[in-house]
């Protein structure tokens, strides 16, 4: 079984995007502690993967690949 780990996928789609942590806490409503939460998240919800992908213009499908950018 082959594990995406998500908070690297977060980080690779930022940079990619250059999207600061206070905008994506901004857009979500939370604060900045807890998107830096999340890139260091091994795995979450699939509806907050979905949401997180959407944001930087990607599917979700292209949003897990980029665990393989290893970024």
């Amino acid at each position: 079984m082959t594990y995406i780990n998500i908070g690297r996928c977060l980080r690779v789609a930022q940079a990619l995007r250059n999207v600061k942590n206070k905008d994506l806490a901004d857009h979500f409503n939370v604060r900045p502690q807890q998107v830096i939460r999340w890139r260091n998240m091994q795995d979450m919800s699939v509806h907050r993967v979905q949401e997180i992908a959407e944001y930087h213009s990607m599917s979700f499908d292209q949003f897990i690949g980029l665990d393989d950018a290893k970024g």
